[in-house]
């Protein structure tokens, strides 16, 4: 069975998913303010809630996912998304619509280990077949599942801006509804098996040709040193406005910069995807992690040298180097972590967004301390200096990948003089 074809309904699903969720969850801060009067601390402390109930119960989803299979957990997790937003939508008061928000965070973490999982034994079972080679010309599968969801998360918010918040309950009603109807596409496009494809023994994953998939023992310090670049993702998000405000600059303009961040996912997502295939997943992370503090350098520059309304305009190009990284590194991670054996696939994909979440938490909350007391130009250096911390962590994770793959190039180059008179041997090693 080709597992080609089987991307194509994850990939509606995720565009689906996204068109719901994200009618909604964006406007949470604007839905708390104008309907139920919460202050700022208070929608601080609502966008936080719902992270953390997501990103902390992925490992949570991820087990469930290898236990019962990705298709009753994607089932599950549209239904209770859809109860979520059923109660934000009739929320008669502030603690109900805080309930609803939970729910939504968790809701995702059980639907999401799952698409990951989907993907992964995808992914894997292309590689396999191709000796480490995602194959065709698109972008490979993981590539195309953050573009798919980009893609939705952008039509989205864009439709919704204009009716929110003032019909806000009006658009939670329909995102609903729109998942109800995921749950239902769900049985017709997602088979009962938890197999995408056929099952692919872990020395099969690893061809001669093809970096190995990461050592399960190497997964939890791969997933750590990747969650650096969420990490910086966040700064755009959190230090940015306030370097905004601090320079007198309109908030109106992180507009631009969310903008431009969404424009190069859109543009680049396809062809980084093509240049990591020709570089090397393993490349490609190492590389993720040095534009990431690139990024945080030139916000760091941009912010001392330039006029205000040039660092606006600066911080753009500061988004398109986030994304760059995003879209180099993690992709790439999964891709790696996926491979290898069918075992607990889920599970080691959560530890991704679950270490990315935890150390977004961690270096948001010590930058805007250091925001605080000195400034947001003090910030900078310190963010930047994560993902490079980061980087023997991701060498010491990625090395087995290298090594077997220099390992079997010389084992392939020695044979070949003994058998060089074997025409298939000729072939091989032409």
């Amino acid at each position: 069975m080709s597992a080609a074809p089987s991307l194509r309904p994850v990939l509606v699903l995720q565009l689906v998913f996204m068109l719901g969720f994200s009618s909604v969850v964006p406007f949470f801060a604007a839905i708390g303010q104008s309907r139920f009067g919460l202050d700022g601390a208070a929608v601080g402390a609502l966008v936080g809630a719902r992270v953390i109930a997501q990103q902390g119960l992925f490992v949570v989803g991820g087990y469930l996912t290898d236990r019962f299979g990705p298709r009753l957990l994607l089932v599950a997790g549209c239904l209770l998304r859809a109860l979520a937003f059923g109660v934000i939508a009739w929320a008669p008061d502030a603690p109900a619509f805080v309930a609803g928000v939970v729910l939504v965070g968790m809701a995702g973490a059980l639907f999401s280990p799952a698409v990951d999982a989907l993907v992964g034994r995808i992914d894997a079972e292309r590689r396999s077949r191709h000796d480490g080679a995602a194959t065709g010309r698109g972008p490979a599968p993981f590539a195309a599942l953050a573009l798919a969801g980009e893609t939705g998360g952008i039509v989205a918010s864009l439709g919704a801006a204009r009716f929110m918040p003032d019909h806000s309950a009006v658009l939670a009603a329909i995102s609903a509804a729109v998942f109800l109807g995921a749950a239902a596409a769900v049985h017709r496009l997602v088979p009962r098996s938890d197999a995408v494809g056929p099952r692919v023994p872990a020395e099969r994953a690893s061809g001669p040709a093809a970096p190995a998939p990461v050592d399960p023992v190497r997964v939890v310090p791969l997933a750590i040193a990747c969650s650096a670049l969420l990490a910086v993702y966040t700064q755009l998000f959190s230090t940015v406005p306030l370097a905004l405000t601090e320079h007198g600059i309109d908030a109106g303009r992180m507009g631009a910069v969310a903008a431009a961040l969404s424009a190069a996912t859109l543009a680049l997502q396809w062809p980084l995807s093509r240049l990591a295939e020709r570089l090397g997943r393993c490349t490609a992370v190492m590389l993720a992690l040095y534009v990431s503090s690139a990024a945080c350098l030139a916000a760091f520059a941009a912010q001392q040298f330039l006029s205000p309304s040039a660092m606006a305009w600066a911080f753009c190009a500061v988004a398109v180097l986030v994304g760059v990284s995003m879209m180099l590194g993690t992709p790439n991670a999964q891709s790696l972590i996926a491979g290898g054996s069918n075992r607990w696939r889920a599970t080691r994909l959560a530890f991704l967004p679950t270490a990315g979440g935890i150390t977004a938490f961690l270096s948001t909350a010590a930058t805007g301390a250091i925001a605080e007391r000195a400034g947001t130009l003090a910030a900078w250096p310190l963010a930047a200096a994560l993902p490079a911390a980061m980087l023997p962590l991701a060498w010491y994770a990625l090395r087995p990948a290298h090594e077997l793959r220099h390992e079997s190039l010389r084992h392939r180059t020695t044979s070949a003089p003994a058998a060089a008179g074997s025409p298939n041997q000729k072939e091989h090693t032409s």
